[in-house]
């Protein structure tokens, strides 16, 4: 066989494989033999599957600042602009995309002990700005008792008195009142505040104190339920309704920054490699199929839609001028390898 007769049937076999690894002979080809490559891939051991080195390798591969600002960012905005977008639109409550049994679920969560931490709510009762709160609220509240319960001043109190003493007028004694009231308040107000500056923090603890102890009665298990109650029969894009567009930009940002910083953390990628590798060396002489068995898992896939969805995928692979070159390089390499003169073996 010539040299010249080798290098036309080459171009063939070249050709014929391009053309038929995009044909619809090759998408039914695909499908066809999908469940069988499943099956192979399930009886494959993990180890064969996954390297965990490479695998760490990828992760310092994405955390590269490069990858960050190029992919790993704007992912993450996309992906969250996204999700934000579609909870716009979505008209329906937020309990209709509850599963069913999954209100009795989230009712028996809320109904375990200490479910709220203690330190979170001691930081929330004793932040400055609930400080402030409780010092206005005090205040308000005090004010209103001393105008009104006040006997001095109260309307039911000595003025009230001195009126059935003298029915037709107190004269200079009214008069008297009137600024003696109006020094006393003035006096009185700042005395409030200065009481207040340390009083308010006591209130709070006590509050505190109150949410701890009694945070698991059946008074306070009801309020965790009514606020769930409430949250789940709001429509959803109500419930991020108060989101405008600038807001919307800060939390696309704020989710490509956080997606940014867990990848070049080096202690998460540290743990997440060590514990990738212990995953693979635990189970690595087992089938894919075992190891996911394990767990509880058992694949149950739609072939038609499965074949469906990813054939595009590979067509498009495969007409591609790298994999086109790949396959042309490979079988170039079958037929510059074989002797010139090859005969055909008897």
């Amino acid at each position: 066989m010539s040299r010249a007769l080798l290098n036309e049937l080459k171009a063939r076999q070249i050709a014929f494989l391009e053309a038929r690894l995009v044909s619809e002979a090759a998408a039914r080809d695909f499908r066809e033999r999908l469940p069988a490559g499943f099956a192979a891939l399930l009886a494959t051991p993990l180890g064969e599957l996954i390297d965990a080195g490479a695998v760490a390798r990828a992760l310092d591969a994405l955390a590269a600042e490069e990858s960050l600002r190029r992919a790993v960012r704007p992912a993450a905005a996309a992906a969250l602009a996204a999700l934000v977008e579609a909870a716009r639109a979505e008209r329906r409550r937020a309990k209709e995309l509850m599963p069913e049994g999954g209100r009795d679920k989230l009712d028996r969560i809320l109904e375990q002990p200490k479910i709220v931490p203690e330190r979170l709510v001691r930081e929330v009762l004793e932040s400055a700005a609930l400080d402030a709160v409780m010092r206005d609220v005090l205040y308000d509240t005090l004010k209103e008792f001393s105008e009104k319960v006040n006997p001095f001043f109260a309307e039911w109190g000595l003025p009230a008195l001195l009126k059935r003493i003298a029915p037709f007028g107190l004269g200079g004694v009214g008069k008297a009142m009137g600024t003696l009231q109006g020094e006393f308040e003035r006096r009185l107000e700042p005395e409030i505040r200065r009481f207040l500056q340390g009083f308010s923090r006591t209130a709070m603890r006590q509050v505190h104190d109150i949410l701890i102890a009694k945070g698991d009665t059946p008074e306070f298990v009801g309020l965790r339920k009514h606020v769930a109650t409430w949250v789940l029969e709001q429509e959803i894009c109500a419930l991020v309704g108060q989101l405008d567009a600038k807001s919307s930009a800060l939390a696309e940002e704020l989710g490509a920054d956080v997606a940014a910083q867990v990848l070049r953390d080096r202690p998460v990628r540290a743990r997440t490699s060590e514990a990738i590798a212990a995953f693979v060396a635990a189970h690595a002489r087992a089938p894919l199929g075992e190891v996911l068995g394990r767990f509880g898992i058992a694949p149950a896939l739609d072939f038609d839609a499965l074949a469906a969805a990813l054939w595009p995928l590979v067509r498009s692979a495969c007409a591609t001028g790298p994999v086109r070159a790949w396959l042309a390089s490979v079988v170039e390499e079958f037929f510059d390898g074989l002797p010139d003169g090859l005969e055909p073996s008897a």
